[in-house]
């Protein structure tokens, strides 16, 4: 009996590594008959996460095949990277549906909903939240509350109005806009347009519809009046801090309370989620949780299609908590980035199967649960190595995760460092620095304050965030 062939082992095992395949093809015609067998499992596949799969590999095997792609191309509906991406979209989707049926407010004109929530540093574990890599291996992640300036920096204002329109305004950015059209308010599938968190936002909370047909009039007099909904990031956009995640979080909490509901926690956790999937910017579990739960928090899922994680808090030492307090330092560098892009390249990276990206996603969830037993400990000298590891995986996920820039800033103080990482998918935003001692933090901030690679590049006054979301009626 032979032995199977490339694309045999490729079409039956779904950890087959996308290279092997590709470097298996030996003139067009071989390419041709591969990917069309590809395209033909990937198009009868019901699991959306292994079309993704296919699309992937698909993509991969076209790069590496002889002669012109427009044959190959026709056999998908769109290119297989975005199908790949596509697919993975409807995998996150099928766990929430989008109300049919306006959601009646339980506030009247004149009362308002204030949300507030902190931001969140990621100290071990990342990507391992992302799907499709958390539903198929499952995630645990590590990472803290964070209220900058005695301060949780992010607000959402919900209230209704007499006024049958939609009015979304942003402090931070001092814009405004109205709508008065069910169509205007669905586009928001483009991350750079300010408004299109809160516009989703309302979509998913049943306070504006989703089909572009109906009347935005009619369905406000189902809610019971009009909305004004006004958000507030006091921090830079692309900071790594998961602000988009948990901007969209606490506005849904407040939409949610409008409608006179406490939304509990998994199910902020899922919408949050799909708010990311309508708005195409993808993302994890591990940055609205990273917010809305306070403290340090070790998060965890098993593989499966429900990814909703369970949270543990980390109760650290107060001798250590002191000690990391006066250690921890964070510093904007005024470099800012869209983590949509790194996550195509890390996700892309692991729907290919490549064996050393596994490795990583394994290598991460395990620093997590380290991390966990050294918080507990209130060893802080292993906590800072375990948090330089992270940083160590990160760039070998996916080398794009540092610059030039960064690398040139953490020269410049790492003597005094016993570990550090850019929070987030990383390429920019801000620094998490853990010093040797409290001496040494002092000597980074003085170094860093003379520095100033740029304008807006700044210490911020970092503290563990213990209160979390916050949601009240006033």
């Amino acid at each position: 009996m032979s032995s199977p062939t490339p694309i045999e082992r490729a079409l039956a095992d779904r950890w087959f590594p996308a290279a092997e395949l590709a470097s298996s093809l030996r003139d067009e015609a071989h390419a041709t008959e591969v990917m069309t067998r590809i395209a033909a499992q990937a198009r009868a596949a019901p699991d959306p996460l292994e079309r993704a799969r296919l699309a992937k590999l698909a993509d991969l095997t076209g790069a590496a095949r002889p002669g012109s792609l427009a044959p190959w191309l026709a056999l998908f509906e769109h290119p297989p990277e975005q199908t790949a991406f596509d697919a993975i979209a409807q995998a996150v989707r099928t766990q929430i549906h989008l109300p049919t049926e306006p959601t009646p407010a339980r506030l009247v004109p004149g009362q308002m909903v204030v949300a507030t929530s902190p931001v969140r540093v990621d100290l071990a574990g990342g990507w391992s939240d992302t799907p499709p890599i958390c539903n198929e291996l499952g995630g645990a992640v590590l990472n803290a509350a964070v209220s900058l300036s005695t301060r949780q920096p992010l607000q959402a204002v919900a209230q209704l109005s007499e006024e049958p329109v939609i009015r979304i305004t942003s402090i931070d950015l001092g814009k405004s806009v109205e709508f008065e059209r069910t169509r205007d308010l669905l586009n928001y599938a483009d991350p750079r347009d300010w408004s299109a968190l809160p516009k989703a936002a309302l979509v998913l909370a049943g306070l504006a519809p989703s089909d572009p047909d109906t009347d935005l009039r009619d369905w406000l007099a189902g809610v019971g009046g009009g909305v004004r909904l006004t958000v507030f990031a006091a921090l830079p956009k692309g900071s790594g801090l998961g602000t988009s995640s948990i901007l969209g979080a606490t506005v849904l909490a407040a939409l949610s309370r409008l409608a006179g509901e406490v939304a509990p926690r998994e199910l902020l956790t899922t919408r949050t989620s799909m708010l990311e999937q309508l708005m195409r910017t993808g993302g994890g579990w591990q940055d609205q949780l990273g917010g809305i739960v306070p403290g340090f928090k070790i998060l965890r899922t098993q593989p499966g299609p429900d990814q909703s994680p369970a949270v543990e808090p980390i109760a650290i030492p107060p001798h250590a908590r002191a000690e990391l307090d006066s250690r921890l330092i964070l510093y904007y560098t005024g470099l800012q980035r869209l983590a949509a892009n790194i996550l195509q390249k890390v996700v892309g990276r692991y729907l290919a199967r490549d064996p050393e990206s596994l490795r990583i996603v394994r290598a991460l969830k395990n620093d997590a649960e380290r991390m966990r037993t050294e918080l507990l400990a209130g060893d802080i000298d292993a906590f800072a190595r375990t948090l330089l590891d992270y940083w160590k995986l990160k760039r070998s996920f996916d080398p794009g995760s540092t610059t030039p820039q960064i690398e040139a800033l953490f020269d410049e103080v790492r003597d005094d460092l016993a570990g550090y990482e850019l929070p987030g998918a990383g390429g920019g935003g801000f620094l998490l620095l853990i010093a040797n001692d409290a001496p040494a933090a002092h000597r980074v901030r003085a170094k860093l304050n003379a520095l100033k690679p740029n304008p807006t590049a700044r210490l911020y006054d970092a503290a563990i965030d213990d209160h979390g979301l916050q949601v009240t009626v006033v």
